[in-house]
């Protein structure tokens, strides 16, 4: 990673994704200030924060050194407007936002976050005179109810129908962005399914990891094994959003961080790797059944999946399936045109994620994605 001298500001670094980016910015980046917006009550609060984030990642030992209290910027989105008179402030050159709601519960928040504040922040810092990019963090899942194809970042018809409430912001601030920000030149990456890191498995996060360890634990899968997933390591995604970030010149505004048509794995692919993990487990083949006979199914949950709420099983199921069932990649050519890395398969890191995400039962790693 280059080094800087332009100052950089990211959002949502005490989240999943946006603590991994962190991590990076501060073990590879050189030269140039590191600004955080943390929601605390001060910049000490703040730091602390900021440093148990980062932590998950197992970051060396000397990143969490180079934090200190001025690079935290204390708020959050909806009231940055506050922070404009600050010299820090004003010197910023390039923003990350990585802030957002992930989730996919019901929640008037995922909208007040995802499309409200994100709104009146860009509002806000389309007032700053050295500000040079705006790099958002969307989703590859705003594509919607598209099936059996590899998708294009240019391809984002009005009329494509959204699974959840978490997609349908994503899709929504995308649109208003660019009247918001005015002049500020605006980059979209859209992430496809981050799952896992390629060094400490899912000991940041279970997110998303729970679904395969369903898979793999009741041996059935409500969806043809043949059908793939494009899945990347949250480490993989935060180097490719900075490299998006800083790089001086991109030939295009939207980009899809994924795995791709070369990348992505099938789901039988991914539970005979899960297997493997468990030397002398009984090998097995998925068997396949109708999402609409899942009822038939409950009683074998408590024994496959350990102490749960059957119901609420099933509704994430159900959610979940409507993605997977998609059987869609998201092509990431243009990223690799820009010089970033190929990204990792999910079986290459799998491992690790199993290794470190069953410590703890099925029902509670569920929750994380629902919050």
């Amino acid at each position: 990673m280059a080094s800087t001298t332009e100052t950089l500001l990211l959002t949502g670094a005490t989240g999943f994704l946006g603590s991994a980016i962190a991590a990076e910015l501060l073990e590879h980046q050189t030269g140039g200030q590191l600004l955080f917006l943390v929601r605390a009550e001060d910049a000490g609060k703040g730091l602390e924060r900021l440093r148990t984030s980062i932590a998950r990642m197992a970051p060396n030992p000397v990143v969490l050194d180079r934090l200190s209290a001025d690079m935290v910027i204390c708020g959050e989105l909806s009231d940055f407007s506050t922070h404009l008179h600050d010299s820090r402030v004003r010197s910023i050159n390039r923003i990350l936002n990585a802030a957002a709601l992930a989730s996919f519960a019901w929640k008037q928040d995922v909208w007040s976050v995802n499309v409200e504040h994100t709104v009146k922040f860009a509002r806000a810092v389309s007032e700053l005179p050295e500000l040079r990019r705006f790099l958002y963090v969307g989703t590859a899942m705003i594509s919607g109810n598209t099936a059996n194809r590899t998708v294009h970042e240019d391809e984002f018809p009005a009329d494509v129908r959204q699974f959840a409430p978490y997609t349908t912001s994503k899709a929504e601030i995308e649109r208003r962005l660019p009247a918001a920000l005015g002049r500020v030149p605006l980059v979209v990456a859209r992430p496809s399914i981050v799952v896992g890191h390629t060094g400490v498995g899912c000991q940041p996060s279970p997110s998303i990891f729970w679904v395969f360890r369903m898979i793999n634990a009741a041996k059935r899968i409500p969806l043809p094994t043949r059908y793939r997933v494009d899945v990347i390591p949250v480490d993989y995604c935060a180097r490719a959003l900075i490299h998006l970030l800083l790089k001086q010149h991109l030939a295009h505004t939207r980009y899809h961080i994924s795995a791709g048509p070369l990348g992505s794995c099938s789901f039988a692919e991914i539970d005979e790797a899960y297997s493997a993990v468990h030397e002398g487990a009984e090998s097995h083949e998925l068997t396949e059944f109708d999402i609409a006979d899942i009822h038939t199914l409950e009683s074998h949950f408590v024994e496959w999946f350990g102490p749960c709420n059957p119901r609420r099983m099933i509704s994430a199921v159900h959610i979940y399936r409507v993605f997977a069932g998609l059987n869609v990649t998201f092509d990431n050519s243009r990223l690799r045109a820009e010089g970033a890395d190929a990204p990792p398969r999910f079986t290459d890191y799998l491992g690790a994620c199993v290794r470190t995400g069953e410590n703890e039962p099925v029902a509670e790693q569920m929750l994380c994605d629902f919050r």
